[in-house]
Formats: C-alpha cells, sequence, structure tokens
C-alpha cells in the first residue's frame, strides 16, 4: 500500500524496493529475461531515470552528492538490497563490469542480446578477465573471440533466445510477405524506400500482398505519409510492436521475411526462416551511405559475418538495390525448396546456434542453483 502512495504521489517516479535474489539489468534492455522468473526472484533495476528506489536516491545524495551519479546510485543499491546475481542484455554497459571490484560475490550472468563490430570487442578488451560469471553468445565464434579477453567466465553458445524461445506459429499467413522496417521518428533511410518501392511493385506484378512491422506501439501519422508520398499501396497491414516479443512472434506467421540489415536477419535465419537481406552496400561509398541512410557506417558491414560471407549478392541477399536484383531474390526464395533452402542457409558459417525453448540456458542456469519457472 505505501509504494502505490508513494508511486501515485510522486507520478511513479520513486518507489520501494525490497530485497530478491535476482537484479535485472536494465528494465529497457533485458525485459525479456523477466519471462523465467517468478516476480519474487527479481528486481529491475533502472538506469536511464525512469524511476528511482527512494532510500537508496537520497542516500547517494546525501552519501556521493551528484557527481557520477549514476554510478554510484547502481553501486549503493547493490550494497543495501544485495542481489545475488545480476542479469543483463546490456552487453556493454560500463557499471557491469567493474562490480567484481567491489562486491565480487554477485554473480554476473550476460545474455547476448545483439552484434558485436570490432568496437564492441575492442572495448570489451578493456574490461577485467572477472567481469562476468556466465556469458551466453549466439554462436561458437563469438565464444572464441571473447575467451581470449574472459578467461575467467564461462561462455556458451545458445543462439538468440528471444527467437528460441518464441517459436509457435499462431496464425499463419500464405501468399504474403513481411517488411521488418528500421524507421525511427525522422529517420526513413534510402534502403528503406527503395526495398519498399520494389517490394510494392513486386506485388503488384505477382498478385501478392506485404505487411509491415514496425518499431513503434503506436503507428506513426509520418510513416503513413512517407509511404503515400513514396506511392507505396499494396501493404496489407502495418503492425505495432505491442513488446519486445511481437518482431519475433510475427515470424513464424509468414513464409518470407524481408529485412534491411539487422540483427534479426542472423536470428531469424538460426531455425531455417526464409529471409530476404537488403542493402545498398555496393551502391555508394561510405559518405554517401551514411548520408543517404541517417547516419548509419558502412564500413561497420565489414565486420559482420554475414556481409563477408555473402557479399556482393547471393541466393537471398543482395548489396545492390536495383529492381532486377531485387526481384531476381524474391523470385529465388519463393521458388526454392525446403532442402534447397536448408542447403543454402548451411554455407552460411557463421550461423547463430539454434536451442528450441532455452534448454541450454535454463539447465545451466539449474546448474548453479536458480530456480526458473519455464524449465519443465
Amino acid at each position: 500500500m505505501i509504494n502505490k502512495i508513494l508511486k501515485f504521489l510522486t507520478f511513479d517516479k520513486f518507489f520501494i524496493s525490497q530485497q530478491k535474489d535476482i537484479l535485472i539489468f536494465d528494465e529497457r534492455n533485458s525485459n525479456f529475461l523477466s519471462e523465467y522468473f517468478e516476480n519474487d526472484q527479481f528486481n529491475f533495476f533502472y538506469s536511464r531515470k525512469e524511476k528511482f528506489e527512494i532510500y537508496v536516491f537520497f542516500l547517494t545524495i546525501i552519501k556521493n552528492g551528484t557527481k557520477s551519479f549514476g554510478k554510484n546510485y547502481f553501486f549503493n543499491y547493490l550494497k543495501v538490497y544485495k542481489p545475488k546475481y545480476i542479469f543483463s542484455m546490456w552487453v556493454l554497459n560500463d557499471y557491469l563490469f567493474y562490480v567484481k571490484n567491489f562486491i565480487p560475490n554477485i554473480k554476473i550472468i550476460i545474455v547476448q542480446g545483439h552484434r558485436f563490430d570490432n568496437d564492441s570487442y575492442k572495448k570489451i578488451i578493456t574490461y577485467p578477465k572477472n567481469s562476468f560469471d556466465l556469458f551466453f553468445t549466439f554462436n561458437e565464434e563469438i565464444k572464441n573471440r571473447l575467451k581470449k579477453n574472459l578467461k575467467e567466465s564461462t561462455i556458451i553458445p545458445i543462439g538468440s533466445i528471444k527467437n528460441n524461445f518464441f517459436f509457435k506459429i499462431e496464425n499463419k499467413s500464405k501468399n504474403k510477405f513481411i517488411f521488418f522496417s528500421e524507421y525511427k521518428l525522422g529517420r526513413f533511410t534510402y534502403d528503406e524506400k527503395i526495398v519498399l518501392k520494389s517490394l510494392d511493385k513486386y506485388c503488384s506484378i505477382n498478385n501478392l500482398k506485404f505487411d509491415i512491422q514496425t518499431r513503434y506501439k503506436k503507428i506513426q501519422k509520418t510513416y503513413l505519409k512517407i509511404l503515400k508520398n513514396n506511392q507505396i499501396y499494396n501493404y496489407d497491414k502495418i503492425l505495432e510492436r505491442n513488446d519486445y516479443s511481437s518482431p519475433y512472434k510475427n515470424s513464424n506467421n509468414y513464409d518470407i521475411l524481408i529485412l534491411t540489415n539487422s540483427t534479426l536477419s542472423d536470428e531469424f535465419m538460426s531455425n531455417y526462416k526464409r529471409v530476404v537481406v537488403l542493402s545498398s552496400h555496393e551502391d555508394f561509398d561510405d559518405k554517401k551511405y551514411a548520408e543517404l541512410n541517417c547516419g548509419k557506417k558502412r564500413n561497420v558491414n565489414y565486420e559482420y559475418q554475414i556481409f563477408k560471407e555473402m557479399l556482393p549478392k547471393n541466393f537471398s541477399w543482395t548489396c545492390n538495390l536495383n529492381q532486377k536484383n531485387i526481384f531476381t531474390v524474391l523470385d529465388n526464395i519463393i521458388t526454392c525448396d525446403d532442402l534447397k533452402w536448408k542447403e543454402h542457409v548451411n554455407q552460411y558459417r557463421d550461423r547463430y546456434l539454434y536451442d528450441q525453448n532455452n534448454k541450454i540456458f535454463l539447465n545451466q542456469l539449474k546448474n548453479i542453483g536458480i530456480k526458473t519457472k519455464l524449465l519443465e
């Protein structure tokens, strides 16, 4: 009751926490991990100033002042509420890497949730070798690279924990594509514009339809206006992103998934979903590519294994966004049978591991004494 009153009086800015074994860091990046635990097992840590634990907030002000407030607030929270485990999908957060220096008995468990580029690995090299207890990665290749520095950590490939979790087919759409939009407010990339215009024409010629998966809970009016201005009419539905599950659930309900450049493409291919990846990578130099694609760095593409193995174009992949290439790729992926598709994906040496229902992850938690509500 006191917590409800406090939240009401402070517009949900302050709350009173309770001591629990697990701290999930942080609520925005790692919310998915709460799927595995009962409410009485975990707290969220809010690192983006969304809300504060009231006692720790004032303790930090009195004890440390306002300088380096975020860091001091985090470590004071750990000292006051003493979690046994910290789980996080926010891999490159400096706070996590130094927990062991101050509170060595806390177990740090990291789950990879996005691709690593060279800058990611360079940053990880600077951290202490005992930063983590358990580190779950997308595949063996990433494990081997991390192991060079994190020599005291147990590193285990499990694939994409979200794609492994959301595997049920709910309402399969026939003769329809789904395009995963990367649109952010005020940022409509060249790649998305060309892909949508080409997809619109392809569907018109072949009497097909496509749906669009957005990044937002509410369909943006500006996005609808952009579609209209670019004469993109052959889409059927625009799907809202209700939460972190939406792209994964919806990926199971379509035969063909179309993306520009996203970690999702690697995640979806891990269990042989039919993925088309379309990029203007080879159409421009670094400067022009960034200018047309809202600041995206072209040179970073070379650091992802999928680009190294599939450049310049491939059976289901093209880095030249001329209409002929896009149509050829779409034709290829529509007409090939399941056996040919699996043979094609198996050629990709750096494919993410797929472990349906995350059995490896759950068994590892069981081995260290952590109860999960989904372990049968």
